[in-house]
């Protein structure tokens, strides 16, 4: 299939490698799924970040996905929680989330609080939708803790996230904690004193998922949000005690990319004793618990 050779494993040999993964204590096995996309089983249980499995048609009706989804999203999968930071397409789709639940009826869906009507709306029941809220932590199954971390995700820099008229943050980061290991996903978000707070709260973190597409005028004038720059990501690791970076959302979308060596180049010359990986789509890193 055209595209696929940006997939370092697709089809049922990515599904079977995810169903057949079997960490050991205190393991994480992780897939880059494109864009800002993450499939994690930790300690058994497979959790979905923002994986978007279907296609994304633009005003002209051609795809804005540089390369195809890995599999259809109505495929049997090995999945237990599908997890969508933020309700723009490229995180959270209503053409992945209602096939993928469908095929999968035991998983669980977590979302920020504001886009649960959305969910109910389009047919997924109650029962399954975790609606998450910054400051109130989740124990999920494996006795992992999932916490909600809020997002600045906003057209101009500003150091309060978005909220609804609850008071609930529109847009989410999500630390997973379990086997030893704190895993950050950061969902978009601009790097804010805000942000430095939350986190340094939490401690040393073991792998940090991070933007690098950044923004600039003209995306802003196509209504294009912005996110941290690869310098935004480097500094933030540089500042924290993170172990491990991966970078992201800078592959799927052609107008709304990065160069992941702008990012790497940084990394050698502000920080070169942290560990980072550019994943390839569809490829698998094993991170364990203590790792130097």
């Amino acid at each position: 299939m055209k595209g696929m050779n940006r997939w370092y494993r697709y089809g049922k040999a990515l599904l079977d490698e995810i169903a057949n993964s079997r960490p050991r204590p205190g393991e994480a096995y992780i897939w880059f799924m494109g864009q800002h996309g993450f499939i994690i089983n930790l300690g058994g249980t497979v959790f979905y970040i923002d994986v978007i499995l279907n296609d994304l048609p633009g005003a002209d009706n051609q795809s804005l996905r540089v390369y195809p989804p890995p599999f259809a999203p109505d495929e049997i999968q090995r999945v237990d929680y599908v997890l969508c930071t933020h309700n723009h397409l490229d995180h959270l789709n209503l053409e992945t989330l209602l096939p993928l639940a469908r095929a999968n009826p035991h998983a669980q869906l977590v979302i920020p609080a504001p886009c649960k009507s959305l969910l109910t709306g389009a047919g997924i029941t109650e029962g399954r939708i975790l609606a998450a809220r910054a400051g109130e932590n989740l124990v999920l199954g494996g006795g992992i803790t999932l916490a909600p971390v809020p997002a600045v995700h906003t057209r101009i820099v500003q150091d309060e996230g978005e909220k609804d008229e609850n008071g609930d943050y529109t847009c989410l980061g999500f630390i997973l904690k379990g086997e030893g290991l704190l895993i950050y996903h950061s969902g978009d978000t601009w790097v804010t004193p805000s942000l430095i707070r939350a986190l340094k709260a939490w401690g040393p973190v073991d792998i940090a998922m991070l933007p690098i597409n950044g923004t600039d005028w003209e995306r802003t004038e196509e209504n294009c949000i912005g996110n941290m720059s690869p310098l935004d990501a480097v500094k933030l690791a540089r500042t924290l005690p993170i172990d491990l970076v991966f970078p992201a959302h800078y592959d799927l979308i052609a107008h709304n990319s990065e160069n992941p060596a702008r990012f790497a180049d940084l990394m050698y010359t502000l920080c070169p004793a942290k560990r980072f990986h550019v994943l390839a789509p569809g490829e698998c890193f094993v991170q364990k618990s203590g790792q130097p």
